[in-house]
């Protein structure tokens, strides 16, 4: 259980890491084109979460550079979420092998009645 919350900790931290930077750097990247429609910060992160996440957004980077940070956030986010995935489908895996054996056991201990 211990190792569960350490991974699934440094992987959150990791991604909120994540998140805020490619905010950061896309932000920096789009703002210099009178075009683009990521404004400020909050467009930005907004654009980051869904990337890492749904992969649905109202805004996104038009810049060759912001594009680039994009595909790294898309990437990271989805790295990530699939760490965390097989990280809790092995714990649940874990658990259910253990009570398998606990049940195995007590069968065998108190034979076929």
């Amino acid at each position: 259980m211990k190792n569960l919350i350490k991974i699934l900790g440094s992987s959150l931290t990791i991604y909120a890491l994540i998140l805020f930077l490619g905010a950061f750097l896309t932000l920096k990247y789009e703002s210099t084109n009178i075009n683009a429609n990521i404004k400020n910060y909050y467009d930005s992160l907004w654009w980051c979460l869904n990337a890492t996440s749904i992969g649905d957004s109202n805004v996104y980077p038009i810049t060759p550079e912001g594009r680039i940070v994009g595909v790294f956030i898309i990437l990271i986010g989805y790295g990530l979420f699939t760490i965390n995935v097989a990280t809790i489908s092995s714990f649940l895996n874990h658990i259910s092998l253990n009570t398998f054996k606990k049940s195995i056991t007590e069968h065998l201990k108190h034979g076929e009645k």
